[in-house]
C-alpha cells in the first residue's frame, strides 16, 4: 500500500467515525431528557444555528437570524418532539436523543439531524 492510498484511507475512516458514533450511541431515557428543561440551548438544524428556551411545562421560544418563533416541546414514548408556530409550520419533528462530546444528537424519521447543547451551565 501506498503513501497516497494509506491516507485516503485513514481520512474515511476518519470521515465515517462520527457517524458511527452517532448510530452507536445509546439514547437518552425519557426521564433523562425531561430533566434539560427547562434551560437555554443553542442547536444546529441544516445548517442554521438556532438559540432556544424551553420550559418544564413544555413552552419553547427560539431566536435565528433575528427570526423569533415560538412552539412546543413534548414526549412521545421516549423521543423528544418539538414544533415552532412557523418554522415548522406547527408540525412536530421527533427524535431519538443521544449525547455526543457536548452536543445532544436527535435524528429524525426524515432523515433531518438536530444537534443541541446547553448553554446555561458550564460546558466540559
Amino acid at each position: 500500500m501506498n503513501l497516497r492510498t494509506a491516507f485516503a484511507a485513514t481520512l474515511i475512516v476518519a470521515a465515517a467515525l462520527p457517524l458511527a458514533n452517532i448510530a452507536q450511541a445509546a439514547p437518552l431515557a425519557r426521564s433523562e431528557v425531561t430533566k434539560l428543561f427547562p434551560g437555554q440551548f443553542e442547536a444546529q438544524v441544516k445548517g442554521y444555528r438556532v438559540n432556544f428556551t424551553g420550559s418544564r411545562g413544555g413552552s419553547i421560544s427560539g431566536v435565528a437570524y433575528g427570526q423569533q418563533d415560538t412552539g412546543h416541546w413534548y414526549m412521545k414514548g421516549s423521543a423528544l418532539c418539538v414544533s415552532f408556530d412557523k418554522w415548522t409550520k406547527g408540525e412536530a419533528k421527533c427524535g431519538r436523543i443521544s449525547q455526543q462530546g457536548g452536543w445532544y444528537v436527535a435524528q429524525g424519521n426524515d432523515g433531518d439531524v438536530l444537534k443541541f447543547r446547553r448553554t446555561d451551565v458550564a460546558q466540559n
